[in-house]
């Protein structure tokens, strides 16, 4: 992990909603306190964790602040980027956006449990792996 310039991270929908749920929000906290990461957001992605956070079956987990909560609390390690590529690199065209995110965003990692994400295992130079895998990864560079 290069030490002169922050890792750039995605976090897919998946993870943030699980995170909240299992209140494990302060996983990725050395990293993002030590200045070893930033976290790249779109519209696109705030719209979508928004959406899923209102679905029937996830909404009793969240209340009607949670979103902005969390923004709040990450806000010190947000990069919000303006989304201006077109991608279709996924089998699953609903997940495009994540990855014209990584191109425009230079993303060294998209962190998914999405198996549409995860096959793909790199786009451009950006690393598609689980959470699991991403720190374990880090932990071989502390």
């Amino acid at each position: 992990m290069p030490k002169n310039k922050p890792l750039k991270l995605i976090i897919d929908t998946n993870l943030w909603v699980s995170f909240v749920i299992s209140k494990k929000l302060n996983l990725l906290d050395p990293l993002l306190l030590a200045g070893d990461a930033r976290i790249l957001f779109s519209t696109e992605l705030i719209a979508e964790i928004q959406e899923t956070m209102t679905k029937p079956r996830l909404k009793k987990h969240f209340g009607t602040t949670t979103l902005e909560e969390m923004l709040s609390a990450f806000e010190p390690f947000i990069d919000l980027v303006t989304v201006k590529s077109i991608v279709n690199a996924c089998r699953d065209t609903k997940d495009n956006f994540l990855l014209a995110l990584a191109k425009d965003g230079k993303a060294d990692y998209l962190l998914t449990g999405d198996k549409d994400l995860l096959v793909i295992k790199k786009f451009g130079k950006t690393k598609i792996t689980t959470i699991a895998s991403f720190i374990e990864t880090i932990k071989n560079y502390r």
